[in-house]
């Protein structure tokens, strides 16, 4: 149903799981809303892209029943799942002391066991991960890097890189770079159990694809208006409104507003008054998930296999897509942007070579991704805090301005950075501005 400006009670600035969600529980609370969004589909950092018969992920890929918000949803529109990688046959691996060592049940069990301990501290730091609160921190770990808190960690080689490529494709960004607490809070959240992390991350994925849940929950937005390719230059506050100005010259006006848009591109668009000097400089430092995942075309059967791999080389995670005779589709995930760089998409032979110390003597077909790290509509990939970031910059990120509400995966407060906490942030921001216009206030999102 369109929504003229004058009927609409809010302007929602963003079009992913955040944005949409919102616009779904406004309309529920009977709220008119504008959505603009500046792509050419809804989504965000989630994107399902039809390629070589396949719905390929690259962005936003696995949900898990211990992500609670994500899952109502996937249950609610009975969104078809599966397990992702399939495990029967799986050939697990890690790349260590300059080759890639096979693991059996028994080393797959002992490395759970050492990332357990590697992620002990999340027990204390975040004693009720489900809350916006983080413990006394004594040993000043929220303000210590990934890097850092690896250098101190001792266990066997194979077994020390093992939790080192666990930590790079949690971080997805350099480790000197992520912040320590990142992996803690995923280790609480997961039920304090490594193993449970590993499922939460990487288990289960939807067989369509992350388009077909957002569209179902788009289409429950029924007293909203989406309108794509509506990029927004300037978001200005009056006495009586706000008023949202497109970059095609058209405007949206309404008596609030939410912006849900990545921290990383906060200043990408002009604030009138100006957002508070945290969010400014948190938006200019941005956040460390800075990594690379691809799809990969390789010549061959190459089987069902996962590798793991630390931090010095190129590749950190391989897993296998769909293989056969014919070929094989890898997925690529690379932490480091020092390492390799989705610039290389063309470049078969770099990736090529990149492969090599994991999948010795295979040949690269074809590259498909998305450079989510130069992409000016996101400026990153999933959120990933430095160090001392959490304390300092989560709460400011829900923190109301005047009639501007924020929300988006980056300040969700329990699976931060995920769809699910995409989501999360939704349905609070539309519970806080249902709040406000029945005279409720303008207190921080809660």
């Amino acid at each position: 149903m369109a929504t003229s400006d004058s009927e609409a009670d809010v302007v929602i600035v963003g079009g992913g799981f955040a944005g949409v969600t919102a616009a779904r529980e406004l309309s529920a609370r009977g709220r008119r809303a504008v959505l603009v969004e500046a792509r050419d589909r809804l989504g965000g950092r989630t994107y399902t892209k039809d390629h070589a018969g396949h719905a390929m992920e690259l962005g936003g890929t696995w949900v898990h029943p211990l992500q609670p918000h994500v899952w109502a949803e996937v249950d609610r529109y009975a969104v078809e799942t599966e397990t992702f990688p399939v495990l029967e046959g799986l050939r697990q691996a890690v790349f260590s002391e300059g080759r890639v060592v096979d693991l059996s049940d028994d080393d797959v069990e002992r490395a759970v066991e050492a990332f357990d301990q590697f992620c002990a501290p999340g027990t204390t730091l975040f004693p009720e991960p489900f809350l916006e609160t983080v413990s006394s921190d004594p040993d000043g770990l929220g303000k210590q890097s990934l890097r850092e808190q690896l250098d101190t960690f001792k266990a066997e080689p194979a077994l020390r890189d093992w939790v080192e490529g666990m930590c790079s494709l949690v971080a997805f960004g350099p480790l000197d770079q992520s912040g320590a607490s990142e992996i803690y809070r995923c280790y609480a959240l997961a039920g304090y159990s490594a193993a449970q992390i590993m499922a939460a991350l990487s288990a289960t994925k939807l067989v369509k694809g992350t388009r077909e849940l957002i569209n179902s929950i788009a289409g429950q937005a029924t007293l909203a208006d989406i309108r794509l390719n509506s990029p927004v230059r300037r978001v200005a506050q009056t006495d009586d409104g706000v008023r949202v100005e497109l970059e095609s010259g058209e405007t949206v006006s309404a008596p609030t507003a939410l912006i849900a848009l990545p921290m990383n591109v906060l200043n990408s668009v002009e604030f009138e008054p100006g957002l508070s000097e945290i969010k400014r400089t948190a938006s200019a430092e941005r956040h460390a998930g800075a990594g690379m995942k691809c799809y990969v075309r390789v010549k061959g059967d190459i089987g069902n296999v996962s590798i793991v791999a630390p931090e010095s080389q190129a590749v950190n995670y391989l897993v296998t897509y769909a293989h056969g005779p014919e070929g094989s589709w890898l997925i690529v995930f690379s932490a480091n942007p020092d390492k390799l760089q989705m610039s290389q998409f063309d470049d078969t032979q770099g990736m090529q070579t990149a492969l090599q110390p994991l999948l010795p003597g295979v040949e690269v077909e074809s590259i498909v991704g998305w450079d989510w790290s130069n992409d000016p509509l996101t400026l990153g990939t999933w959120c990933i805090f430095r160090p001392g970031q959490l304390t300092k910059v989560l709460p400011e990120l829900r923190t109301t301005e005047g009639r501007l509400f924020f929300a988006g995966a980056d300040s969700s407060i329990t699976w931060r950075g995920f769809i699910d906490g995409a989501i999360e942030s939704g349905y609070r921001s539309a519970r806080d501005i249902d709040s406000y216009l029945n005279g409720g206030g303008t207190s921080a999102q809660s």
